[in-house]
């Protein structure tokens, strides 16, 4: 009989929930939650044990920097292992937010491989260079300013966690949200081992993924790469020349590097590669107006030479009915994306304490061209109306020192560091608006230079066997420079007829520079009324760095202040029914002070995309998260959250503007899992299930109050409720082989996930959910993986 495998877990990251909003929210929530105590997962990495059956083992997490038990560990964290990633068939982020209470993720709407997040109420709703995330991401601990190729880079990870609320103490300056920590298979210098797989599916995708891991020198000296090669056929098809858009070409591979010349000191270097080429994105017209020809003759700067021989009757006829399968274009639209990162990571054990020294270099580089109109110009009226093209390229540098130590008498652990940033490279937009005789390109260029130090300690004190203190402090300061070229052109000409600012064409160019510094802070107490248990509160204060508008017009603040959030959250965790059952309760509120929103305005004949500071903000919200072992074989899951959140005050140009609609955020969401494994007489058989749900949310803050808001509008920009049935069965042989079969997003749903209003043009261009997706994997793996 195959043997069955038994877990007990282990985390190098994060994995919870935790908060306080409303204390009578939580506590009406927790007692009608718990007595259902659906489920979610809280694993991490998990190594096998033989006397655990049918009982929760421990999570080790890295959330304040040290191993902790998670249960012990006051922080609100959602936590994926490998295994758990390979179960539900997860290669990109946007699996992980549907199975992470609060947190939502969508792609950018230049940039299909750019990734927007929100958790908690925060969000950055664009991908420019001159404005930070929210949410910061951090890969093997180095953080990536930018999230170009998070979408599909899962490569081989080791865990994926999403930590919850303000992290500016131990994370740094933007992470006002939150912040997600992957962390890819470290080498192991004690054995060979590797694995393999071929993924075939629907829409000829084909994934062919490689890993190998190679001691050079026993318990010294290791090497470990892995690779995947992803390639899809669109599914998107154009009504003007049968075009297929979404499809994906995707190669990413690392290679990483162990030395470990003693048994206090090792060394991690790492290398990684990203490239992805895609076939669109296919936009679609999901409302309009109409367009005159007498509004495409005022478009351009200067009078036509003649006027346009014909209107655009009803473009709205090319309103996706078939649920975004459809589009008519004429613009060409593709996307292009690479990066390399490299870093180091040292580690050595001094005696009383741990120093850590990391060092981070990444480059990326994108190009994209959209026909954001999505529908095609009758003959003689121009080549499109809406062409939006993107030019990126930036490079990283970073470097962290770190000392983690215990003292009086191992009652106080602490945590010291400080680090240093510097990003610099250029980030261009050109909004083609191509209409004859006279077509006219909006041009926004940048040349930007960021620099920033940050200096920051931790310590948790144990008053007592049971109660315990926390506080956290950090200094950060960030000095931006810009160096701008925006103005509009005339045809295929590059010169500039007229600009953006106070400069004379054709020049353009201005230069500013700014500086930023905030001191943030946490405090907080825990206490164990069990051994099992954990009651905990904290007061939180996070900072999200102001910066200049790169896409700068003659009505726009040039710059922006830093944001900033205060977030008091409180929790419970506790392991119960002799380690059956786990849930973790959190509930929180923050104010948000100058809140960083980017709009939509408009610049002459076009549109740019600006951002201001609303004045304040507040969220209030409640997350859970359970596991539940109710027999042999059977592990079930599950997640809600619930969120309100509302301007408290927002002036725009002298206007109370309090009641616009804040992007991103669901008010209600919950996931259910389930779990069966069962030895068989030649293998071990595994069914998994997952279901998410997620509640509507708005794409565009334009208020209902607005002039120009029509209930067919508002419908437009909001992305409706939806839910996602994922399932997989696969049998596991001794002999190192596996199979399975997948479906995704089961029930085929193709909501609306993004609604771009374009104010001036009188339409909205969006984009869909993925079809659904199905196929099968075989896998062969040896050693130790």
């Amino acid at each position: 009989m195959a043997k069955k495998r038994q877990y007990s877990c282990r985390f190098s990251g994060f994995s919870d929930t935790s908060g306080i909003g409303s204390f009578s929210i939580l506590g009406a929530s927790m007692a009608a939650l718990s007595a259902a105590l659906f489920v979610m997962p809280a694993s991490a990495q998990e190594t096998e044990t033989e006397d655990a059956t049918n009982r929760l083992g421990t999570v080790t997490v890295t959330a304040r920097k040290v191993e902790e038990n998670l249960q012990d560990v006051p922080v609100s964290v959602t936590a994926f292992t490998g295994e758990l990633l390979a179960e539900k068939g997860v290669v990109e982020v946007a699996d992980i937010a549907a199975f992470t209470p609060g947190f939502t993720t969508r792609e950018a709407n230049s940039n299909s491989t750019a990734l927007v997040f929100s958790l908690r109420g925060q969000l950055q709703n664009d991908v420019l260079a001159t404005l930070d995330p929210s949410v910061g991401t951090y890969v093997d601990d180095v953080y990536w300013a930018r999230a170009y190729g998070l979408n599909f880079n899962l490569l081989d990870m080791e865990s994926v966690q999403v930590l919850k609320g303000p992290q500016g103490t131990l994370f740094g300056r933007n992470t006002t949200g939150g912040a997600l920590v992957f962390t890819s298979a470290r080498p192991d210098a004690s054995a060979i081992s590797g694995k393999g797989s071929v993924t075939l599916g629907n829409l000829n995708a084909q994934v062919y993924e490689g890993v190998l891991n190679l001691p050079v020198v026993t318990d010294k000296i290791a090497v470990r790469a892995a690779v995947r090669q992803s390639n899809r056929d669109g599914y998107i098809t154009d009504l003007i020349n049968g075009e297929e858009y979404n499809d994906r070409d995707i190669t990413n591979a690392r290679l990483k590097v162990l030395i470990a010349p003693h048994d206090d000191v090792e060394l991690i270097l790492s290398a990684e590669v990203y490239d992805e080429d895609m076939n669109g994105p296919g936009y679609g017209t999901v409302f309009g107006t109409g367009l005159t020809g007498a509004f495409l003759n005022g478009i351009s700067p200067v009078p036509p030479v003649g006027p346009v021989p014909v209107a655009v009757p009803g473009y709205t006829d090319v309103v996706n009915s078939s649920g975004g399968d459809s589009v008519a274009l004429d613009g060409d639209p593709f996307l292009t994306a690479t990066a390399q990162t490299y870093s180091g990571v040292l580690n050595w054990d001094i005696g009383p304490g741990t120093l850590k020294l990391v060092a981070g270099d990444r480059r990326i580089s994108s190009r994209t061209r959209t026909d954001l109109d999505g529908f095609a110009f009758p003959a003689g009226a121009g080549d499109s109306l809406h062409i939006t093209t993107t030019v990126l390229d930036l490079s990283q540098t970073s470097f962290e020192a770190q000392y983690a130590g215990q003292g009086l008498n191992d009652r106080l652990q602490y945590v010291v560091g400080g680090t240093w940033f510097e990003e610099t490279g250029f980030d261009a937009t050109l909004t083609d608006l191509r209409v004859v005789p006279n077509p006219v390109i909006l041009r926004f260029f940048g040349d930007v230079d960021t620099k920033s130090i940050g200096l920051y300690g931790q310590g948790t004190y144990d008053l007592t066997d049971r109660l315990r203190a926390t506080v956290g402090l950090r200094y950060s300061e960030d000095e931006k420079g810009i160096t701008t070229f925006n103005g509009n052109s005339i045809g295929g000409s590059d010169v500039f007829v007229s600009c953006s600012g106070g400069q004379a064409p054709p020049n353009c160019a201005e230069t500013y520079s700014d500086t930023y510094d905030d001191l943030s802070y946490t405090f907080g107490l825990d206490f164990k009324p069990t051994g099992n248990t954990l009651v905990y509160g904290k007061f939180s204060h996070g900072y999200r760095s102001g910066g200049q508008n790169l896409r700068l017009n003659g009505t726009a603040d040039l710059d922006f202040d830093p944001e900033t959030v205060d977030e008091f959250e409180a929790g419970f965790k506790g392991d119960l029914a002799d380690n059956r059952v786990r849930f973790n309760v959190s509930a929180f509120t923050n104010k948000v002070k100058d809140a960083q929103r980017s709009i939509i305005v408009v610049v002459g004949s076009g549109n740019a995309t600006v951002v201001q500071n609303a004045a304040e903000m507040t969220n209030t919200g409640l997350e859970l998260e359970a596991t539940v072992i109710p027999a042999e074989g059977w592990t079930l899951q599950g997640s809600a959250a619930i969120i309100d959140t509302s301007y408290d005050e927002y002036v725009d140009a002298g206007q109370d503007v309090s009641d616009r609609r804040i992007i991103g955020v669901p008010e209600s969401e919950f996931a259910l899992a389930a779990t069966y494994e069962r030895p068989l007489s030649f293998a071990n058989f595994m069914a998994r299930v997952d279901y998410a749900w997620r509640d509507s949310y708005y794409n565009n803050e334009l208020a209902p109050s607005s002039p120009a808001s029509t209930p067919a509008l508002q419908d437009a920009i909001t992305a409706p409720a939806s839910d996602v049935l994922n399932a997989r069965l696969g049998l596991s042989f001794e002999n190192g082989w596996d199979v399975s079969i997948w479906g995704r997003n089961i029930l085929d749903d193709r909501s609306k996930l993004t609604g771009l209003y374009l104010g001036n043009f009188g339409y909205v261009s969006g984009r869909f959910r993925e079809p659904a997706t199905y196929g099968v994997t075989a896998s062969y793996r040896f050693g130790a993986e």
